[in-house]
């Protein structure tokens, strides 16, 4: 028997996705047009390479573009747009792949524990602040998140190569998913690293047809030291809320050697901490570990990059997902500290702890304890997990 259409469900899908593209529409002209600040440096990147002028320039100050040339070549096609109307394109495209991270990182899960609604509804809640930051700069993490949950999604169906194409690309942006390297050789994957190496290679190749050979070799020592010039200043302010930073402020003004105690001790305990899961993955049969390995390393992007802004924290999206999927999983004191600490990530916000309280909050890069406290719980979903169940 042909099965009739619901007509009802498709309406009220309907209402409510036209609902949620009007809202959007009015939350990017009240909120954030006036800002887009990161988005117009892109911009401005995409028409100097149509042009085959310089990307790098001193003269930009801190809104200096810092990604890889062939980077400039995806903003280059919203370069031809007027301003305007790229913004607006750029805002939408931000919140269809938002969504398209979250409903990726609940396909990768090893079971199904918790509705798809629920766990991507609360982990939206939980990381509502590093999103609205990030839509409200016009930030490219986003697209990066996008592009390394497809590389989750690939390496659970073992196609390896396509996992590395992605990899690599993601490269072009940011060098955060160099931190797995070493994850790839661990696991004797070499063909995602030798596709994101040729990957690498033709996109460093592609901007010469700009600059010509010569030109995009110079492009490359100016995006170099662009890189080195502009760190060292940052690490130290409010917003930095990597481990580096916490650990900076918490020991550096008074003691150096304590800090770099702190720092060796806590990366040898992280490190220690994935290798084990790792060794109790090869003793224990499990459904897709990755999503639980990789969800582990993406948090470490944020912890361990010198400049890991506050909003970077999207990049646990996956380790979230997981999270809130097998919260019945943990015992009701771990469930309780679980929870309450996604309410502190969610919840520390200016308008609901007060000038004050958010000032020390942020200024001392107390997100690191958080997220420090993630991995801990997924340390824990690992080791629980036997060879009879999933988790």
């Amino acid at each position: 028997m042909e099965k009739k259409l619901d007509w009802k469900r498709i309406a009220l899908y309907g209402l409510l996705g036209g609902f949620l593209v009007v809202l959007s529409y009015v939350i990017y002209f009240g909120w954030v047009e006036r800002d887009m600040t990161d988005f117009r440096v892109d911009y401005k990147a995409g028409e100097r390479i149509v042009r085959g002028e310089t990307l790098y320039r001193v003269v930009d100050g801190h809104l200096q573009y810092k990604y890889a040339p062939i980077s400039a070549l995806v903003y280059a096609a919203l370069a031809l747009l007027p301003l305007a109307t790229a913004e607006v394109i750029w805002h939408y495209l931000q919140l269809v792949g938002l969504f398209a991270a979250f409903w990726i990182s609940y396909k990768c899960l090893p079971s199904v524990e918790k509705g798809k609604w629920f766990v991507i509804g609360f982990g939206f809640l939980i990381l509502a602040k590093f999103t609205g930051r990030e839509i409200q700069l016009g930030q490219v993490n986003i697209l990066i998140i996008l592009i390394l949950t497809l590389m989750l999604a690939a390496l659970n169906a073992r196609q390896e190569t396509a996992a590395g194409v992605l990899w690599g690309v993601s490269l072009f942006f940011k060098p955060y998913a160099l931190a797995f390297l070493p994850y790839f050789i661990l696991k004797k994957w070499f063909k995602p690293i030798a596709a994101g190496a040729a990957v690498v290679a033709i996109g460093l190749f592609i901007p010469a047809f700009y600059f010509g050979f010569h030109g995009n070799l110079l492009v490359l020592q100016e995006w170099v030291g662009t890189l080195s010039q502009s760190t060292p200043g940052l690490l130290a302010v409010a917003d930095n809320a990597s481990l580096y930073a916490f650990l900076w402020k918490l020991f550096a003004g008074n003691n150096k050697l304590l800090f770099d105690m702190a720092f060796i001790f806590l990366f040898a305990a992280i490190g220690g901490a994935f290798l084990g899961m790792m060794a109790v993955g090869k003793k224990r049969a499990l459904e897709k570990p990755e999503t639980l390995e990789l969800g582990f390393l993406f948090i470490c992007i944020p912890l361990f990059s010198p400049l890991g802004w506050y909003y970077n924290y999207l990049y646990s999206i996956p380790a979230v997902v997981l999270l809130l999927n097998y919260v019945k999983k943990f015992p009701p004191a771990w469930k309780y500290a679980l929870v309450a600490n996604f309410i502190v990530i969610g919840g520390t916000l200016r308008e609901i702890m007060g000038k004050t309280l958010f000032r020390f909050y942020n200024h001392n890069s107390l997100m690191a304890v958080n997220y420090l406290l993630v991995l801990v719980f997924l340390f824990y979903l690992r080791l629980r997990e036997t060879s009879k169940t999933q988790f």
